[in-house]
């Protein structure tokens, strides 16, 4: 049976108000506590079997014909366009899924989440000037997206030879090589991994630190009014790609680190190992948007948290125009003034 609250007060529809940090109702506005002992998620052990946990009632579900994504609720909230595409092309449903261990919710209303967005469209130096009208409240959609976090210690062991120049008295270069066979450990909190295709781990993790610390126990109340979307990568996948980025992180940081001392590394090694894996999957809290300006789709998204913002914007073709002529004008009265004096 698929979830539904009504107020007891007019049998109106609650839905999570995100100022309150509450439920409320649609239509006499009533407010209810959601709970009054909110609980702190503590992340599980990660093993080799381990898997998420299915839910124990249905959801509700969209499907969107044309992306493929799909987008789950707990109450009758009807959700009239795809977050992802934008298209109205849905087919809805009831069925189990899983569920998210914790949840992060929605600390910024739409509207403040719409003010930040004009703000970094107006930030945004080549963007059409009627871009920022398009910014309403009907663009933007908010949407709980899948994703994991991780506890984990990397013990990192780096080899290799550095090679550094030396010039000499008589103006000649010189080398010497230098052996390096070293150690570094980094404990590690919060590291995101996105459950969702639609939007990628690095692109999650370039809206800004969330407060992974501060994760609930899963409620299905935050959800009311909201939607979230179905997790499409299982938790095993997901640690592997885990390991991967945090790899080629720390070995690029590392190697950042050596050309700031060595004129150019040979023979560069370095390999990480992962142990006391702690793993939650979560819905983090984002405002998602996607636009079309001539003919060109655009996606967006809002820290639901935050208020940090992502995303592409168009370029107008006059504004750069006039900029480069612009440019081209002023180096030419350099040239003249010069010429005059």
């Amino acid at each position: 049976m698929v979830n539904s609250t009504k107020c007891q007060n007019c049998g109106g529809m609650l839905i999570f108000d995100v100022d309150s940090q509450n439920l409320r109702c649609t239509h006499c506005s009533s407010v209810v506590n959601i709970n009054s002992e909110m609980q702190t998620l503590q992340k599980k052990d990660f093993t080799d079997t381990s898997e998420i946990s299915k839910s124990q009632t249905e959801y509700t579900t969209y499907i969107c014909n044309t992306c493929g994504r799909e987008h789950v609720t707990h109450t009758d909230s009807e959700l009239l366009r795809c977050p992802s595409c934008g298209d109205s092309n849905l087919t809805k449903t009831n069925r189990i899924d899983y569920e998210p261990d914790g949840i992060e919710p929605f600390k910024i209303n739409k509207q403040t989440a719409i003010n930040k967005l004009k703000a970094w469209l107006s930030r945004q130096r080549f963007a059409p000037n009627n871009l920022k009208k398009q910014a309403k409240s009907d663009t933007l959609t908010g949407i709980y997206l899948p994703a994991y976090v991780y506890d984990f210690d990397a013990f990192t062991h780096y080899s290799g030879i550095g090679i550094k120049s030396h010039r000499r008295h008589d103006g000649r270069v010189s080398y010497s090589r230098q052996f390096f066979n070293r150690n570094q450990f980094d404990k590690m909190t919060g590291y995101i991994e996105s459950a969702s295709p639609s939007i990628s781990s690095s692109k999650l993790r370039s809206l800004g630190n969330f407060s992974t610390n501060d994760i609930l126990v899963y409620r299905p109340e935050y959800l009311y009014g909201l939607f979230g979307e179905a997790v499409k990568i299982d938790l095993q996948t997901s640690e592997k790609n885990m390991r991967r980025n945090v790899s080629n992180t720390i070995s690029s940081a590392i190697q950042n680190k050596l050309n700031s001392t060595y004129d150019r590394l040979e023979n560069f090694s370095c390999q990480t190992q992962f142990s006391n894996e702690k793993y939650a999957y979560v819905y983090l809290p984002i405002y998602k948007g996607t636009y079309k300006y001539n003919s060109k789709s655009y996606t967006y998204y809002v820290n639901g948290e935050n208020g940090r913002v992502s995303g592409s914007a168009p370029r107008s073709k006059w504004k750069i125009f006039f900029t480069i002529l612009g440019f081209i004008a002023l180096i030419g009265g350099i040239i003249a003034l010069a010429t005059l004096t």
